[in-house]
Order: structure tokens, then sequence, then C-alpha cells
């Protein structure tokens, strides 16, 4: 095997560069004994991704960078290449995708609830396979068998880089918010991850559901949300939302809200839609490190509004995602609608941050 490869690096100062990197070996990881050498197929970009590349000088201390040179990269499907000597879950060949939570100390108190993603005891970075040994964004790469999983037969490995994203979406639907059969949703954000949110929700029973964007997403983004499966689409810049969502609601508010923009108005616009005593998720900030909204906590106190947050996964909802995704609960192949290899990777980057006609980019390791 080679001994050096291509890799997409990020720095610490938040330089993006593609490398040459050494290719990772079993036993030489803090995986080992039960370490798995991965050849990447696929490796979607994430907002993520695009928000540590793309931060100008004002916003790139806000962005969260590693704090080490490593190879990015999590939406990950890969062919097992090797095996280290106590692997059992998998075999050579088998294709995988990846859980990113794979460091935790396994005796805090969120740990000994199952919830590894928060661990008390690391920083968020440090908890994650691709801040620490290397994620999907070259040839190889090596992780653990416990946070792989062997992805069904017909799910096609391109669309499966939408894999952990769903993962992210039943975390954030069932996992931290609860949803039932029978609740309204109003989703903010009809990107790649907001039509996973709905498609979760309409899996579980949930509905009527309302997908909300801006006049640059009509065309295609909540066109899309409709024909798969959205109730109401709200175009924001054309229609005022509270009033929309009180005429659908016959003025009381949808059950649960799912805000996954990263923008201000919409921290204001969850807590005015949302019925008393719903529920509201704010999820789409923490991508790029958060951002800073007012809040008027009146609302919440008076209408008793539960308010989470939520960030990566826990076993259970990978699981469940390779689930839906396997009995085509959710379907993902319409919602990778862009290919590229990897040395062209600013030409996806460079999309995956400005059209409006795109969901997810898939680099081709």
């Amino acid at each position: 095997m080679e001994k050096t490869m291509l890799g997409l690096v990020t720095n610490p100062d938040g330089v993006v560069a593609l490398e040459e990197v050494p290719v990772p070996r079993l036993g030489e990881n803090p995986y080992a004994p039960h370490d798995v050498l991965l050849e990447v197929e696929y490796c979607g970009i994430c907002g993520s991704d695009i928000h540590k590349w793309g931060a100008g000088k004002e916003e790139a201390a806000k962005v969260l960078h590693p704090e080490r040179k490593v190879v990015q990269g999590h939406e990950i499907v890969a062919k097992v290449r090797e095996i280290g000597p106590k692997v059992t879950r998998v075999k050579p060949g088998d294709r995988v995708v990846c859980e990113i939570v794979t460091f935790y100390c396994g005796h805090c108190p969120a740990c000994l609830e199952g919830r590894f993603n928060i661990c008390n005891t690391l920083k968020p970075m440090d908890g994650r396979a691709h801040y620490v040994t290397g994620g999907g964004f070259a040839k190889y790469t090596v992780w653990p068998e416990f946070q792989l999983h062997v992805l069904p037969e017909d799910v096609h490995p391109k669309s499966a880089v939408l894999m952990e994203p769903t993962a992210g979406s039943v975390h954030s639907i069932i996992s931290r918010m609860g949803v039932r059969a029978g609740e309204s949703v109003a989703i903010l954000g009809p990107g790649a991850r907001g039509i996973l949110l709905m498609q979760v929700c309409r899996a579980i029973g949930a509905g009527p559901i309302y997908m909300s964007g801006v006049d640059r997403d009509a065309s295609f983004r909540l066109a899309t949300a409709k024909k798969m499966g959205a109730d109401e689409v709200i175009n924001v810049d054309k229609e005022d939302i509270r009033k929309r969502i009180a005429e659908l609601t016959g003025s009381i508010g949808v059950d649960v809200v799912l805000e996954n923009t990263g923008s201000v108005e919409p921290i204001a616009e969850s807590l005015d839609i949302v019925r008393k005593g719903g529920k509201v998720l704010w999820a789409g900030g923490g991508i790029r490190g958060g951002i800073t909204a007012p809040v008027d906590t009146h609302k919440i106190i008076v209408k008793e509004i539960d308010v989470k947050g939520e960030i990566s996964q826990i076993p259970y909802d990978w699981k469940t995602a390779i689930h839906l995704v396997g009995t085509g609960k959710v379907i993902l192949d319409p919602l990778v609608t862009h290919e590229f290899p990897l040395e062209k990777w600013e030409d996806g980057f460079n999309l995956a941050a400005t059209s409006h006609d795109c969901l997810r980019v898939a680099l081709k390791i």
C-alpha cells in the first residue's frame, strides 16, 4: 500500500488545502486493536466544512477550527480494507458508514445516560474522529469498529453520504424533541438537513408539516420539499410566516418548531409560531460556532415553551436512521445533487456555499 495520499486538510487557522499526508496504519491509532482501515468512496460536504473554509477574517474567530492539522470530512461512505486483530463486527469488503463521535470518557453524567455526544469531560471537537484521527476527505481513514455500520445493499453509496445527517435528524426529532405521531411541525430552513428532518417527521407519523425558506429557495429547495412531502411551504420573503401559521393552525400555533437556518430572525419566529406548551429546537447555528440572537424570554415564560439544542448523534439514532433509509421511509437519492472528484474540491465547496439549486455535494475520493 502507498505510504502517502492526497488529503483535504484543515489547519487551526482555518486554512484548507489539498496536501500529501501519511496513509493511516492499523495499530498506530487510539482505536487499536479494534481499528479498521477504510477506503473512502464518497464524503459529503457539510455546512460545517463550508463555514470553516469560507469564514472571513472577522468571522474566523467565531468559527470552531481543529486544534491540529487534520484531514476533515465526516459524511463518509467507505469499504473496509483491513481490520485490526480484535475486530469482529465488520470484515474486508463491507461497505460502511461512520458514526462521528468516537471519543468519550464513559463515566461522566452524560455518558452514563448514553449521551456520548456531549461527554462532560471532553470538548466537542475532541470527541469526534474527523478532528482527532482524521476524516473522509482522503483515500484512507481509520475508525473504531464500534462506530461503524454496514450499509444496506440497496442504498447507493453516493446517496449514503447523507446517512450521518439522517442520524442527526433522528437525534433532533426523536432523541431530543420526543416528537410524536400527529404533532404539527414547522421546519425553518429547506436545505438537505431540513428535508431530512421533514422525512423523519413523516416517517414517525407527525404532521402536518410546514417548511419555510426565502426567495432564493423557492424554485428548487422549497419545491423539492413540497414534492417530497411537506404539507405547506412558506416563502418568508413573500408571506408573513406568523400570519400564515396562525391561519393554518386556527391561531393556536404548531406543536413543534425545528429551527435549521443558523440565522437570527428564525429564532424570534420560532417563539411566535409555536403553541403554548409547545417545543422548539434551535440547531442551525451550531455548525459555525453558534449565533447571537436577541431572545424575548417573556414568550418562553408565559407560553411555557420547551427550548432545546442538539449536536451530533447517539448510537440509537444511527440504528434508526439506517432502518428508515433501508426500508424506504427516508429517501436520500434526490438530495445528493452534485458530485466532484476530490481534486476539484474547491469547485464543490464553492457550489455548496453559493448555489441554491444544490442540496448536498459529494466528493468522490
